[in-house]
């Protein structure tokens, strides 16, 4: 998720201390213009994926993005709903999408990345959650539920990869001003 919002930030932020980055998200202008905008600012490699990480061949495509290049911080941080719809008033393909994305593609990740970073006894995992894990509530039953996994998953992997050099940390963000946070407003007719 690394287009707009968090994701934008964190690229630029990990980008201003040498990290090069490989920036995954749907949409290719955006990513194509905040690569070019972190390589003008930082001068560090930045390569962009054009990829839907709610598909069900996400993994693979990020795989083959990837390369041979080594990954020493994943930072899963996509997964917004941005139509906070009751779970019964849209179509099962919506809800299967966002547990790809949230938590079937974010496992597939951890997995192929923090085995290798177990491997080399060093690398970080960030995953990007939202406060919505504390609990469910009317229009969230799905995202707060997969966000829910998403702690108790990064916290049992703090515990299985700290002994191997790796640490892992959910960072649950709170009402966050991004831009899927407006169009989920927008939508609602709220400001």
């Amino acid at each position: 998720g690394g287009s707009e919002g968090t994701g934008a930030a964190f690229a630029r932020a990990l980008a201003a201390r040498g990290l090069n980055c490989i920036l995954v998200a749907r949409r290719e202008a955006p990513l194509a213009a905040l690569a070019a905008g972190i390589r003008a600012e930082s001068g560090v490699e930045c390569v962009t994926a054009a990829i839907d990480l709610g598909a069900a061949d996400a993994i693979e495509r990020i795989v083959a993005a990837v390369g041979t290049r080594d990954v020493g911080l994943y930072v899963a941080n996509a997964g917004a709903d941005t139509r906070g719809s009751g779970f019964l008033d849209v179509g099962i393909e919506h809800w299967i999408g966002l547990v790809n994305l949230n938590v079937l593609n974010t496992m597939r990740c951890c997995h192929h990345f923090g085995g290798a970073m177990r491997a080399r006894g060093r690398g970080g995992i960030i995953l990007v959650g939202s406060g919505a894990c504390y609990g469910g509530m009317s229009g969230l039953a799905v995202y707060a539920g997969s966000k829910a996994f998403d702690l108790c998953f990064g916290e049992a992997l703090w515990s299985e990869l700290r002994p191997h050099g790796v640490d892992v940390l959910n960072l649950v963000l709170g009402r966050t001003d991004t831009p899927a946070l407006r169009a989920l407003l927008a939508a609602r007719g709220l400001p």
